[in-house]
């Protein structure tokens, strides 16, 4: 089933391609997979993933010196580097079968390559981070085609919903593995150990590191150095984890209390009714914007409901109180990139929608599209450096800050699902409905 899916996505994106090829005057684009990269004075090799735009083309993750050439007609060509390597693990392979859309061809090294590559041709386009064949520069990564690219991949095809959906699935279940060490009184790096044997996965193959924070590392945004040793006592826990599948990527976080009974786990518990709020009001035609506004008021509802701001929900929005406690954007477009590109693009010659400035961190900005998968991950967070930054101004009194103590060692909450908007409006969780299924 997921090869014809994905045979498919190939054919669509073929047509999508020579479509904005065309109107750009390119006639054949070469897009490479990338090289790995040598540690500075060193001979080991940094972790190894493929160019994303490669990635959406093939299920080749890890292996490195791969060519993708799309002409207007014929088959797209696959040049795999075959180089007698006694050093390394066999390169990875195509799954069987799913070689059939394109013609592969193998070479040795580059001067082999080159001479088997339209690299004469004026017309030719090239997209990629490494300029391996000395084109000139207009040719290389020009901003009018990666606009187009970037805006294509908002609109997702049933393979790619495909991949995330188990992509989310396999993750949901690591999560539940993280949870359970958490209540068992495991470390970060115990609790990541978890993730990653649930999921079979080594942390190279993470679409990105694992985020494990307890108690008030929940309140470090991106808390990538886990600690090995376990706190006194756990109080709280927030984990922010994927899981790669074919090159697409789940995103999911879940935070969680130690002790159900307290204002902490209350608080969990309301985070939660207002995140699924904010999932339902995601769909279709909805901007981007609007629903981080929306964010920042259900934030400030929490913020009342636990006595933590003194004035009302609109006043907290309305100051500018909620940044304080929510410093990020209700989230991202998701596929090969974690951080799909193309949030920001209202058309494919390259028009954006600026974030307004009172939220300059907002990722998608435009209104959301049929196809598009996204998530939602409204936070709040007890940090310490953004609360100091209110005392001694005419926000101060406007925070309860014996309430705000009492939750500081607690960390903070996020919790994000992964959405696909279907054409008929209608909303698919990945995420809840692997959780659902999982029980």
């Amino acid at each position: 089933m997921l090869k014809e899916l994905y045979l498919e996505h190939v054919a669509s994106k073929l047509n999508t391609f020579r479509t904005f090829m065309a109107e750009l005057g390119i006639d054949q684009l070469l897009i490479s997979s990338g090289q790995v990269k040598v540690q500075y004075q060193d001979d080991m090799f940094y972790p190894f993933k493929a160019n994303v735009y490669f990635k959406e083309w093939l299920p080749i993750n890890r292996r490195q010196d791969c060519f993708l050439l799309i002409a207007q007609e014929g088959r797209p060509t696959l040049y795999l580097n075959n180089a007698e390597d006694i050093w390394h693990t066999a390169p990875q392979s195509l799954p069987t079968g799913w070689d059939e859309p394109f013609t592969v061809d193998y070479f040795q090294s580059h001067k082999q390559l080159a001479e088997k590559l339209p690299l004469d041709n004026t017309a030719l386009a090239y997209l990629g981070e490494d300029n391996e064949f000395g084109l000139p520069a207009e040719r290389v990564n020009p901003e009018a085609l990666r606009n187009h690219v970037d805006y294509q991949r908002r609109f997702k095809t049933a393979y790619e919903h495909a991949c995330m959906r188990e992509a989310n699935r396999l993750a949901v279940s690591a999560h539940e593995a993280a949870r359970k060490a958490f209540m068992a009184g495991e470390s970060e790096l115990g609790i990541q150990a978890a993730y990653l044997a649930d999921c079979n996965c080594s942390e190279n193959e993470m679409p990105y590191p694992v985020i494990a924070g307890l108690n008030e590392h929940a309140a470090i945004l991106h808390h990538h150095n886990l600690f090995r040793d376990a706190p006194a006592q756990h109080r709280s826990f927030l984990i922010d984890a994927g899981v790669d599948v074919n090159g697409y990527a789940s995103d999911i976080t879940r935070t969680y209390a130690f002790d159900p009974n307290s204002d902490f786990a209350a608080m969990v518990d309301a985070m939660d009714q207002k995140q699924q709020e904010l999932v339902a009001a995601s769909g279709l035609g909805t901007s981007g914007i609007e629903l981080h506004k929306l964010s920042h008021q259900k934030i400030a509802e929490v913020l009342v409901q636990f006595d933590v701001v003194n004035v009302s929900a609109d006043e907290a929005v309305a100051s500018g109180l909620t940044n304080t406690f929510y410093p990020h954007g209700i989230g991202h477009g998701i596929g090969v990139n974690v951080h799909e590109k193309g949030g920001d693009l209202k058309d494919p010659s390259g028009g954006r929608v600026s974030p307004p400035e009172e939220y300059p961190k907002l990722r998608n900005t435009t209104d959301f599209v049929a196809t598009q998968v996204h998530t939602v991950e409204p936070g709040l967070y007890f940090i310490p450096a953004l609360l100091d930054k209110l005392k001694g101004g005419e926000q101060e009194a406007k925070v309860n800050w014996a309430r705000v103590e009492e939750f500081i060692p607690y960390g903070g909450i996020r919790i994000e699902d992964n959405i696909v908007i279907h054409a008929d409006g209608t909303l698919e969780n990945l995420t809840r409905d692997a959780q659902a299924a999982l029980v």
